[in-house]
């Protein structure tokens, strides 16, 4: 099984100035990275994936000052992204816009704007979208932040979708990308938020949504089928009758816990210890991860990581070019994409 390809960019072990160096050049070609007054030289890590004509990235950085200028703005001005800080934040102007980004907001930046910010020590989550796939919707009439029921829906998807990208196979990318793409279509539209929210393309009954709520909560100890049907607007009776026969809600949040400290442990961004990633998913002890990590994939969490970090794709030093070179052509190939 092939999966699609992935560029990982890790600066941790550079010195802070060839750190530096090497975060400003591969964000050059969106934007222009400058130290904050009283921090230090900025670094930063990065993770991104070729989804068919999507790109989905994934970035933790250090307070810095970013930039984006008119030059910036007039080459990637085809790009819409989907940005949602899982940590910290920008404060900033975007097209001479105050704007203040925090953390679970999903902020819609249309890349043909400049933008001139400063970010805090951050985790970010994002997901471009060429321009010419929305031909069909107003983006000038897009907010930069979405009502609740929209950003709920966002923030539920862009989580679900990092999820899932470690076991997505290069067969499947257009079909994930096309999938993506219709859902952010039917977001954008005219429709009320309430419309999108029922229909039957995106929450195909009480499953569906439960399924969402417990993706956003999975760190929280109210998670418990009485809050889901509280949550929800339906009785227990009718929440477990709709889990009856997958084995009952419960069953399923403490699987959706295991698939997302599994993800945690493969990815090449993530610096919480494996207690750490135990105590924030609702395990009462490593001792109680490691049991129900080892019954359901068969390998214990720390060879688990270990397996997957020396699998990383490339480093900063082999080709920054690649990542370059996938941005500034987002949206233009004419046949399937390959790593050289």
């Amino acid at each position: 099984m092939t999966i699609v390809p992935t560029l990982n960019f890790n600066t941790d072990h550079l010195s802070p100035a060839h750190a530096f160096a090497a975060w400003r050049d591969l964000m050059a070609p969106i934007i222009r990275v400058e130290q904050c007054e009283g921090a230090g030289p900025p670094r930063g890590n990065l993770s991104c994936t070729m989804l068919g004509d999507i790109l989905a990235s994934r970035m933790v950085f250090t307070p810095q000052h970013m930039i984006r200028d008119r030059r910036h703005a007039a080459v990637t001005s085809d790009h819409l992204t989907f940005m949602l800080y899982v940590s910290g934040g920008l404060t900033g102007e975007i097209a001479g816009c105050a704007v203040m980004q925090q953390r679970n907001r999903v902020m819609a930046a249309d890349m043909g704007r400049e933008l001139d910010a400063r970010g805090a020590r951050s985790s970010a989550i994002g997901l471009t979208v060429p321009r010419r796939l929305l031909a069909d919707v107003d983006l000038r009439r897009i907010p930069m932040f979405f009502d609740q029921e929209r950003n709920r829906l966002l923030l539920a998807r862009l989580h679900a979708l990092y999820r899932h990208l470690p076991a997505t196979r290069i067969a499947d990318a257009d079909e994930v990308a096309a999938e993506l793409t219709g859902f952010v279509r039917r977001l954008l539209d005219g429709s009320s938020a309430s419309d999108v929210l029922q229909g039957s393309e995106l929450d195909a009954g009480v499953v569906e949504m439960a399924e969402r709520l417990i993706e956003l909560h999975l760190p929280s100890s109210s998670l418990s089928p009485e809050w889901l049907a509280e949550r929800l607007g339906t009785s227990r009776t009718s929440l477990y009758r709709a889990f009856e026969r997958t084995g009952g809600v419960m069953r399923l949040v403490w699987e959706k816990r295991l698939e997302a400290i599994r993800t945690a442990l493969a990815d090449p961004l993530e610096t919480r210890s494996i207690t750490r990633l135990a105590s924030e998913h609702g395990f009462k002890t490593l001792a109680h991860l490691s049991r129900e990590f080892r019954n359901r994939y068969g390998v214990a969490p720390r060879e688990w990581r270990h397996a997957r970090i020396d699998r990383s794709a490339l480093t900063f030093e082999k080709s920054p070019a690649m990542a370059h070179d996938w941005y500034e052509r987002l949206g233009q190939r004419s046949g399937p994409r390959r790593i050289a």
